[in-house]
């Protein structure tokens, strides 16, 4: 399996609650479409309801959104395998 270049993590989900250009950004890249993971679905969910303060039900509605926009996998070893190899080449060039 290929993965696409705009795997997107928790962090850039997360940006979509901040002001400024991190929250720009992160909403023209998910209104490109974008895949994510189950677990990024869960890590975002812990993080809206602890850290953003936000309810179950907004934490929800906030998330049914992100699923819309992004195609949701499974996290599976081959799925962590693939995503291995670019953080590999950002780790080696120091960025």
């Amino acid at each position: 399996m290929r993965m696409p270049a705009d795997f997107l993590d928790t962090n850039v989900i997360l940006y979509l609650l901040d002001d400024g250009p991190k929250a720009d950004r992160a909403a023209a890249v998910l209104a490109g479409g974008g895949w994510i993971s189950v677990q990024v679905l869960n890590e975002t969910l812990a993080n809206c309801v602890r850290t953003a303060g936000m309810s179950w039900a907004e934490a929800a509605e906030f998330l049914g959104g992100v699923r819309e926009l992004c195609k949701v996998v499974d996290l599976t070893l081959e799925i962590h395998r693939i995503g291995l190899a670019p953080l590999r080449e950002i780790w080696l060039l120091g960025l």
